[in-house]
C-alpha cells in the first residue's frame, strides 16, 4: 500500500508541475492581454489573419475550378469556331475555283462577242450590243471571284490564328474578336478574382500589423506554446525514461563489456608495505630528522620552530599539483630531536584525518582533493586506462604516489581502509577516495534499484577485488544549492575527475 501510495504521489506532483507550467504560462499571457490593448488588437488581428488566410484559400481553390471550367468552355468554342472557319474556308476555296473558270468561260464569251465581224452589229446605230453584254457578265462574275477570294483569305487568316499552338484560347478568341460561348462563367470569374485581389490587399494589411511588436509577440506565443508544453513534458519525464534506460539496458550491457581495471601487476611488487592510523579530527604527527612535510597551510595548527613555504608540491607536475590544491603549502622540515606536528581541517568540524604510510610501493591512487599532506618525497605518476569500463567510471587518468613515503588524506565523516579479503567489495563513487594500485576494479549496476529510480542513489558503484585496500568516506561534500553553482561543480567535476582529479 505504501509502494502505491509512493507511485500515486509521483504521478500527481508530476502531473501538477505540468499544469501549473501550462497554467502560469497562461496567466501570463491574460496579464500582458490585459495590460497592454495593443496586444489584445493584435490577437484580433491574428484571428482575423486566420480566417482571411482560409478565405483565400477557399477563393484560390474555387478560382483554379472556375478557370478550369473557363478555359474548357474557351476550348469548345475555339473548336467550334475552328470548324466553321474550315468550313468556310473549303466552300470559298471551291467558289474560287468554280468562279476562276467561270471567268476564264466568260472572258472567251466576251472576246468571241466583241471580234470584228461579231462586233459589226453593235457598231451599227440601232439594235442590240452584244460585246457590251458580254462584258457586262464577264465584270459580275470577276466581281463575285474577287468576293470569293476575300472571303477564302480572312477564313485562311482565322485559321491561322486557331492553328497557332503558341497561342492560348483566350488569346485566340481575343485576336479573332470572338466572345465564349458560356459569358456567365466568365462574369463568375470576374467576380471570383475581383472577391480574391480584396482579400489578398486585407491580408497583406493584417500581416504588416503583424510584423508590429505586440504582433510578433502574439505571433511567437502562438507558435511556440506547443513547443513549450512538449519542452515541460519533456523536462518532467527525460529523467525518469534516462534512468530507466541506464539501469536497465545500459548498465548490463557495460557491466559484461570489457576487462577490468588493473594499473599494476601483484606478482612485480611483492615486497611493497602499506599502513594507516586511525582517523581523528585533529592529526598529530612526529616528524624525524630531516624528514619533509609539505602541507596545505591552513590545515597546519602547531608546529614548533621554523615553517618554511613551498609554491608547487612537485615542480615536475605543476598542472597536478595545482588542480589538486597542492599549491602554496608549508614546508615542515624534522629537526635532530624530531618535530610534532599538529593538522586539522580548518573550516568542517565533521572531517576526519588519516596517515597512510607505504614503503617501495608501485603506486597509491588517491584523488588529490583529499590529500592534505605529503611525508617524504614519495613522486607522482599517472596511468591511462581506456575501455568500457574505464568510460564507465568517468575516469580514464589516474594519480598515483609511488615509492616511499606517507600521506595525510581528509575525508567527511570518517575515512576507512577496506582490504576484500572476502570477495568483491562494492562501494559507491562518490564515497571512494582512493586505492591501492595493485587492486582490481570493476563498475557494477546499484542493487538499490528503487533508490536509483526515485533519484536517491547512484547508478554506479565501484567493485573491488584483491588483498589491497582501498579508501572511502561516510559522506560526500554538501553540493551547492544554486542550480547555476550546481550546474557549473557537476560539470567541471566530472572533467577534473575524467582526468584523474
Amino acid at each position: 500500500m505504501r509502494l502505491l501510495s509512493s507511485i500515486f504521489g509521483f504521478a500527481l506532483r508530476k502531473a501538477g508541475l505540468f499544469v501549473a507550467l501550462l497554467l502560469s504560462l497562461f496567466l501570463v499571457l491574460l496579464l500582458m492581454s490585459a495590460l497592454v490593448p495593443a496586444l489584445r488588437e493584435a490577437e484580433a488581428g491574428r484571428d482575423r489573419l486566420v480566417q482571411v488566410v482560409e478565405e483565400r484559400r477557399s477563393l484560390e481553390r474555387e478560382l483554379t475550378i472556375q478557370r478550369t471550367e473557363v478555359g474548357a468552355a474557351r476550348n469548345a468554342t475555339v473548336q467550334r469556331v475552328r470548324a466553321s472557319a474550315e468550313q468556310t474556308f473549303e466552300t470559298t476555296r471551291r467558289e474560287v475555283v468554280d468562279g476562276k473558270s467561270e471567268v476564264s468561260d466568260k472572258q472567251g464569251q466576251r472576246d468571241d462577242a466583241c471580234g470584228f465581224f461579231a462586233s459589226l452589229p453593235e457598231r451599227l446605230p440601232v439594235g442590240p450590243n452584244p460585246c457590251a453584254t458580254a462584258q457586262a457578265i464577264l465584270d459580275e462574275a470577276d466581281a463575285a471571284l474577287k468576293t470569293a477570294e476575300a472571303t477564302r483569305d480572312e477564313a485562311q487568316a482565322r485559321l491561322g490564328t486557331l492553328r497557332d499552338g503558341k497561342l492560348t484560347s483566350t488569346e485566340k478568341l481575343d485576336r479573332l474578336g470572338e466572345q465564349s460561348d458560356r459569358p456567365d462563367l466568365e462574369r463568375r470569374l470576374d467576380s471570383t478574382e475581383s472577391d480574391l485581389a480584396r482579400t489578398r490587399a486585407e491580408e497583406r494589411s493584417l500581416r504588416a500589423d503583424e510584423n508590429s511588436w505586440s504582433g510578433r509577440v502574439v505571433s511567437l506565443w502562438a507558435g511556440s506554446w506547443k513547443w513549450l508544453a512538449m519542452a515541460a513534458a519533456l523536462a518532467i519525464l527525460l529523467p525518469g525514461l534516462l534512468r530507466l534506460l541506464s539501469y536497465f539496458v545500459l548498465m548490463p550491457l557495460v557491466a559484461r563489456a570489457g576487462a577490468p581495471i588493473e594499473l599494476e601487476d601483484e606478482s612485480d611488487h611483492g615486497s611493497a608495505r602499506i599502513s594507516t592510523s586511525p582517523a581523528v579530527r585533529t592529526l598529530s604527527a612526529r616528524l624525524g630528522a630531516g624528514e619533509a612535510l609539505s602541507v596545505r597551510s591552513e590545515h597546519v595548527r602547531s608546529v614548533p620552530g621554523r615553517v618554511g613555504s613551498r609554491l608547487l608540491y612537485s615542480p615536475r607536475s605543476p598542472f597536478i599539483s595545482f588542480a589538486a590544491g597542492l599549491y602554496g603549502l608549508s614546508h615542515v622540515i624534522g629537526e635532530r630531536d624530531g618535530t610534532p606536528v599538529t593538522l586539522a581541517a580548518p573550516n568542517d568540524s565533521d572531517s576526519y584525518l588519516m596517515r597512510i604510510d607505504f614503503e617501495r610501493h608501485p603506486g597509491l591512487v588517491m584523488y588529490p582533493k583529499h590529500v592534505v599532506g605529503v611525508i617524504g618525497s614519495p613522486r607522482l605518476t599517472k596511468r591511462w586506462r581506456w575501455g568500457i569500463q574505464a568510460l564507465a567510471t568517468g575516469q580514464v587518468r589516474y594519480v598515483m604516489f609511488a615509492g616511499t613515503g606517507s600521506l595525510i588524506v581528509q575525508g567527511s565523516g570518517d575515512v576507512v581502509s577496506v582490504v576484500p579479503d572476502g570477495g568483491p567489495t562494492r562501494m559507491d563513487q562518490h564515497l571512494v577516495m582512493g586505492f591501492d594500485s595493485r587492486t582490481s576494479i570493476r563498475v557494477r549496476r546499484t542493487e538499490s534499484r528503487w533508490g536509483y529510480l526515485w533519484g536517491k542513489t547512484d547508478l554506479v558503484v565501484d567493485e573491488f577485488t584483491g588483498p589491497h585496500p582501498f579508501f572511502w568516506q561516510k559522506s560526500s561534500a554538501e553540493r551547492p544549492s544554486n542550480p547555476v553553482a550546481r550546474t557549473f561543480n557537476t560539470f567541471f567535476s566530472a572533467i577534473g575527475k575524467l582526468l584523474g582529479f
